[in-house]
């Protein structure tokens, strides 16, 4: 038999209770769930409240702007730092290359093109090693297809990896290109180096193989050319005759080296190395005025005589080499020492400083008349002549010791009247000068001027 279902039915007092206490629960989580969204509310207004006075008051706002700045920058280039980044690792600079023109540099001149361009390789960091160990890279102008005339270029690069990119700085170049003449130009000379050689020596003119040379260069770059010279080298070990390669070079009226075809390039020279020199005397020269009416008498050197070196042309013209001494020391005898001072032209003297013995004495006076009186520089293209004959000669007033001033002679007093700043014709009254041989004496003249008439030949 089947069993019967059990059913429990709920009392009518059981149902009412039962409304009451879901009811009572309903109206418990509504006052809950209205207390939650009140906190909730109060929070959401203060924080409002306290964004609103941070935000809009002028003394916080500055700041949280650049807070916000600063939080912004971060964000937006914390990616872009890092590509850079990446990016670095494939490229490299390897510095200036030189650019080779491809043109027929014997028919033209190009001008306008760089030398060298900066060179950036970018690729892989295997491929730029190579690069720069091969050293295959070649900047590349090619002006096969131009002509005369102003053109711009592009520059090509040769010997690079097919996975490098290279880019040049700059990329093209603006060249003008003429033709070449040829012109032909007497040759000079010149010594490089001289300094490493000892001062005693002397070179000579150098003997070519040749004395003119052709230029190569545009017309325009051969008015520019001044003068063009065989530049020889100079060792220090050079104390005889030598010969060696020349190498020739044409400058500007600036002295700056000029960049031509010259033919030829180099050049045989021949040079004679002499030692030229000449022995002469030291003399004393007293400037001023001795005190106590004394002049000097007599002095003796250490090295009465020194060998002097210079070119022969120079040594021909000195006689003698003066030292000059201020007479206003000389208060009694004395000794001393004075340096020799090399006259121009001079390279070398064997000594560099000679000892001097002075004796003094009583200055007495001569007076030496009948001093022919001598007409120098008058500028070309006039003629000068005394007004008077009877001012061609003068008396002259010999100073110094009386043992020095019996051996001069009339003979070795010159007096002159130097015309060369009389450049126009008329009548002038022109300063006297006198020299002496003998420099321990003083002279001076009667007559301090002579009246000279200028007239155009």
């Amino acid at each position: 038999m089947a069993k019967k279902k059990r059913t429990t039915q709920m009392s009518s007092e059981g149902k009412t209770e039962l409304a009451k206490a879901i009811a009572e629960k309903s109206e418990s989580f509504a006052k809950h769930y209205e207390n939650v969204e009140l906190k909730v509310s109060k929070f959401f207004r203060w924080i409002s409240g306290w964004l609103d006075k941070l935000l809009f008051n002028q003394k916080h706002g500055k700041i949280v702007a650049l807070i916000l700045a600063v939080l912004f920058f971060v964000i937006l280039n914390a990616d872009s730092d890092a590509i850079f980044e990446k990016s670095l690792k494939n490229a490299e600079t390897l510095g200036d290359y030189p650019v080779s023109a491809i043109i027929s540099d014997e028919a033209y001149e190009v001008t306008g093109l760089p030398e060298q361009v900066k060179v950036r390789v970018i690729g892989d960091i295997s491929d730029i090693k190579n690069v720069k160990q091969q050293k295959n890279l070649r900047i590349i102008a090619n002006m096969t297809d131009l002509t005369e005339g102003m053109h711009e270029v592009k520059l090509t690069t040769e010997g690079a990896p097919s996975g490098v990119d290279v880019v040049l700085e700059p990329s093209n170049a603006v060249v003008t290109i003429k033709k070449k003449s040829i012109r032909s130009f007497t040759l000079g000379f010149d010594y490089v180096n001289r300094f490493k050689m000892d001062s005693i020596y002397d070179l000579s003119e150098p003997e070519l193989e040749q004395g003119e040379v052709y230029v190569r260069a545009s017309n325009e770059t051969l008015d520019k050319i001044s003068y063009v010279k065989a530049l020889i080298s100079v060792k220090e070990d050079y104390t005889k005759d030598f010969e060696t390669m020349a190498t020739i070079a044409a400058y500007d009226e600036n002295g700056d080296k000029m960049d031509v075809d010259i033919i030829p390039s180099k050049m045989k020279a021949k040079v004679k190395v002499t030692k030229p020199s000449k022995n002469v005397p030291v003399t004393l020269v007293p400037n001023g005025v001795i005190p106590n009416n004394k002049a000097i008498e007599s002095y003796t050197l250490n090295h009465p005589k020194v060998d002097i070196f210079a070119k022969q042309s120079v040594l021909d013209n000195i006689s003698e080499l003066p030292i000059s001494i201020p007479a206003s020391t000389l208060t009694s005898d004395r000794e001393f020492s004075m340096p020799l001072i090399a006259p121009n032209g001079v390279t070398k003297i064997s000594e560099s400083f000679v000892n001097i013995s002075v004796k003094l004495a009583d200055a007495k006076e001569t007076i030496l008349s009948g001093i022919p009186i001598h007409i120098i520089n008058t500028l070309d293209g006039f003629s000068a002549s005394f007004v008077n004959e009877e001012n061609k000669s003068t008396s002259v007033t010999v100073i110094g010791a009386e043992k020095v001033i019996k051996e001069i002679k009339k003979e070795d007093i010159k007096v002159y009247a130097d015309m060369s700043k009389v450049d126009k014709p008329g009548t002038y009254e022109i300063e006297l000068f006198v020299e002496g041989k003998n420099k321990l004496a003083s002279y001076k003249t009667k007559e301090g001027k002579v009246t000279i008439k200028v007239e155009e030949k």
